[in-house]
């Protein structure tokens, strides 16, 4: 389980998940490293600038807010492009309208149907097969797709990515994220 301290002007991770981060497995993020935090994401996230998103566990949110507020760090909301993204690997079910508003929102964000139907091709089967353990109905986003294609759940070494694949995916992920829109 990941374990991160709050320093004073800095966030320090230790047994990061995804190992093709520039934290992984144990690092630090001086906090003029940090362009911004969304806090009210699932997990929060702190976006470097750097163009990378790491997560903090929420049970640090409130530790997480106030380092943000501290090093006068910007706490913003953006469209969460990753859960749209995500929307069909969820254990619901949505009518037409609901996935053509998604591809429309999507659409909006710069991402054309194209791209959105491959993406989750791409995803299909390390996604099911994360959600068939997480029974997940409400949310699942970037976190969740990198848990799942590093294999980081139960039965997950069956579907995850080898290094470079998984290595790739997380940066071109990064990029999409840091294309996100303010709301």
């Amino acid at each position: 389980m990941q374990d991160i301290h709050f320093f004073e002007n800095q966030i320090q991770f230790q047994k990061y998940p995804f190992q093709a981060s520039s934290i992984y497995p144990n690092g630090s993020v001086a906090s003029e490293d940090i362009s911004e935090i969304l806090i009210t994401r699932f997990p929060p996230e702190v976006r470097l600038k750097s163009g990378e998103v790491l997560f903090v566990s929420a049970v640090h949110k409130e530790s997480l807010e106030l380092f943000a507020e501290s090093n006068k760090i910007p706490i913003v909301s953006r469209v969460d492009t990753w859960s749209f993204i995500c929307e069909e690997f969820l254990d619901t079910e949505f009518s037409d309208e609901d996935k053509e508003r998604v591809y429309r929102l999507l659409e909006n964000e710069g991402l054309d149907r194209n791209f959105v139907s491959e993406t989750r091709q791409f995803l299909y089967i390390p996604m099911m097969a994360y959600n068939s353990i997480m029974w997940d109905w409400a949310h699942l986003g970037l976190y969740d797709v990198l848990t799942a294609i590093s294999g980081q759940f139960p039965y997950g070494e069956k579907v995850k990515f080898t290094e470079e694949a998984f290595h790739d995916f997380y940066w071109e992920a990064m990029k999409l994220a840091m294309r996100e829109r303010n709301r």
